[in-house]
């Protein structure tokens, strides 16, 4: 697949754009399941991407696609525990983009407020210097 690379991000980028919350959910997924077996240095050309398979996790939420969102979290989140490199630069970016899920109250299934701090707290767990120095985003977080 590696071989492949460049055609499969064309393909990724493409399908991540789709009108249909579906089909960027399933670009998504297959997006998180090539860089969890991926080799690191192999992942790299894929950061371009994160905006992309950010929005999918944001359209859901303004759409109130709460199996959409929960589904597009549990990548993040998985994807987090595997190669959370992949994150590192944008932390802070996905944070914000992340915490008016955490603050809001009227999702059917609460425990999907819980899928964003999941994930921050993996990435400092697995990246403790992302917040080592940060102490407005360790109180925000703890908050």
């Amino acid at each position: 697949m590696v071989k492949y690379k460049n055609e499969l991000g064309g393909i990724f980028e493409r399908t991540l754009q789709f009108q249909k919350l579906d089909i960027k959910l399933a670009a998504l997924q297959a997006l998180s399941n090539y860089l969890s077996v991926a080799e690191r240095k192999d992942t790299k050309d894929f950061i371009r991407l994160l905006p992309l398979m950010t929005g999918v996790v944001t359209q859901a939420f303004q759409e109130e696609d709460e199996t959409v969102l929960e589904d597009a979290m549990v990548e993040f989140n998985e994807l987090a525990e595997i190669e959370p490199n992949f994150f590192r630069a944008d932390f802070k970016m996905l944070y914000e983009a992340f915490k008016p899920i955490v603050a809001y109250k009227d999702f059917a299934n609460n425990s999907i407020r819980h899928q964003p701090m999941e994930f921050v707290v993996t990435m400092i767990e697995r990246k403790p210097t992302l917040a080592k120095k940060d102490e407005p985003l360790i109180k925000d977080v703890l908050e």
